[in-house]
């Protein structure tokens, strides 16, 4: 998900006096200073970062409840509940669920909208919120949740659609400006300023800020429509497992959005090589999940899925051969290929496992070109080994029926060698907690294969159970997972 987009900010002069609460200035002031203690800690210390910025949401509500028509104290409040739940380094730090907090957030910014419905940032920071709880609403097994997910993301695009309507007129009025500047002479700049400011005052004479309003640029608009192709492939995503619960004609509603946006972003960018390139990517994840969505509900045949989307991850503007983003993406999309074709039994088997293999060698290629690239990331580089990972299991599952694909039997010893290396990788190189343990314990799964498939110990998985401090059932619920997704072959488990 998106970080949020831009939002009010206040430059004050140093006070030495403590501030005194009066008005909505003086709140948002207070506020505004907790935020920054809350941005100097959060390398550091995260949990004091965490407290800062908790204090600067209650900072804003208390100013709220005095003057509940400010914009400013509602949007601030929103803003800071949106970095809390979507900062992986404070999603660490929060004490209650993020769905909760998540929901909490949303109220916020329906709140700022109720005060100002043409609030562009605060549309696009609220179609955020909704992506973010219809992902988690899609992922939990526990709760029927693809419908009202998908209805979450049809609110967001709506959202999403309003914002660009805005923004694309604040712009135009921009360049009308512009023009009429140079017909009079007084324009040297063509581009956007930097920023307009208004300029406030507390109580404390001593003490002045400015709210500082973010232009709206080309690079703005790309943004959005870039959010907005996001949402659409997360749309495509649950739709590929539940199409049923959409009506028909929702993929043919998906093109036609997504075309009309994809030429909007191609005229944004005009010669801006990366831009161009990350709306081409923008555009091959969304029709690689539209292709999935299409085959799984037998809309499209296997050849078609295959001529298209490698089609998409080809195109010139990607430049995939330069790009770790590119490759990465591609190497995801290979292993959903392979994922479909697995779920599905629409054609030959054998037939299947040719295409199969290919596509999981090539997402193994992928990633090795992208962990070969000079200034990978650190969280890149582990997810390159965490999908190699992914992709070695699925190929040692292949030895087994109904695949017995004879190429993965000669080898099925090796790729779970592999397989175990990578995840093992993975997770020393992973900064987030739950991926170094999931890595951990598909590590040793990996190494549990390799006595399975030699008939050693076939089924007993008690040895599993004591690789993590997680506790057994949260090991279970990852066995499961694993299970569900393929990447174990059947029977495997059988005394989980």
């Amino acid at each position: 998900m998106a970080k949020p987009k831009s939002f009010t900010k206040h430059a004050k002069a140093k006070s030495k006096k403590e501030p005194k609460l009066v008005t909505a200035d003086d709140f948002q002031a207070a506020g505004v200073d907790f935020e920054e203690a809350a941005g100097k800690w959060r390398a550091g210390d995260a949990a004091k970062s965490m407290r800062f910025f908790q204090r600067a949401v209650d900072i804003y509500d208390q100013g709220l409840q005095k003057f509940p028509q400010s914009v400013d104290l509602a949007y601030n409040k929103a803003r800071v509940q949106l970095e809390i739940a979507t900062h992986p380094i404070l999603v660490e730090q929060l004490q209650r669920p993020l769905r909760d907090v998540l929901e909490e957030g949303l109220v916020s910014h329906q709140y700022v909208l109720q005060l100002d419905p043409a609030n562009d940032d605060a549309l696009f920071n609220t179609s955020q919120v909704l992506t973010a709880i219809a992902e988690m609403m899609a992922t939990n097994e526990e709760e029927p949740g693809d419908a009202e997910a998908m209805k979450m993301l049809r609110e967001a695009l709506e959202l999403q659609g309003r914002c660009l309507g805005i923004q694309e007129q604040k712009y135009e009025e921009f360049l009308a400006q512009e023009r009429a500047a140079d017909e009079q002479g007084g324009a040297e700049n063509t581009n956007p300023p930097d920023a307009a400011y208004t300029r406030g005052a507390t109580e404390d004479a001593d003490e002045e800020w400015f709210n500082v309003i973010e232009p709206v640029t080309r690079d703005t608009l790309i943004d959005t429509v870039l959010a907005q192709l996001g949402t659409l492939t997360t749309f495509c995503s649950i739709l590929s497992s539940s199409f049923k619960l959409a009506p028909k004609g929702t993929l043919a509603w998906v093109e036609g959005i997504s075309t009309t946006l994809i030429r909007k972003a191609e005229s944004f960018s005009c010669d801006q090589q990366n831009r161009l390139r990350e709306i081409a990517l923008a555009r091959a994840n969304l029709l690689s999940a539209m292709l999935e969505a299409g085959y799984k509900s037998n809309q499209i045949d296997v050849e078609t899925y295959k001529r298209e989307r490698d089609a998409a991850f080809a195109s010139t503007e990607l430049q995939l051969e330069r790009s770790v983003d590119g490759l990465i993406h591609n190497a995801r999309s290979l292993l959903a290929f392979n994922s479909a074709l697995t779920d599905t039994n629409n054609g030959d088997v054998q037939s299947h496992s040719v295409l199969r293999w290919n596509a999981l060698t090539a997402s193994i290629a992928n990633l090795r070109s992208a962990s070969a690239m000079q200034g990978i990331s650190e969280d890149d580089l582990s997810t390159t080994h965490l999908l190699r990972g992914e992709a070695s299991l699925y190929l040692y599952g292949m030895a087994f029926p109904p695949a017995s694909y004879p190429t993965a039997t000669s080898s099925a010893m090796q790729n779970a060698k592999n397989a175990e290396v990578y995840y093992r990788n993975a997770s020393k190189l992973s900064q987030d907690q739950e991926e170094k343990d999931i890595s951990s314990i598909r590590s040793a799964v990996a190494q549990y294969l390799q006595a399975y498939y030699q008939g050693q110990g076939a089924g007993c998985v008690s040895g599993l159970f004591q690789t993590c401090a997680r506790g057994q059932a949260w090991v279970a619920t990852q066995l499961e997972e694993m299970m569900a997704e393929n990447l174990v072959p059947q029977g495997a488990f059988v005394d989980l």
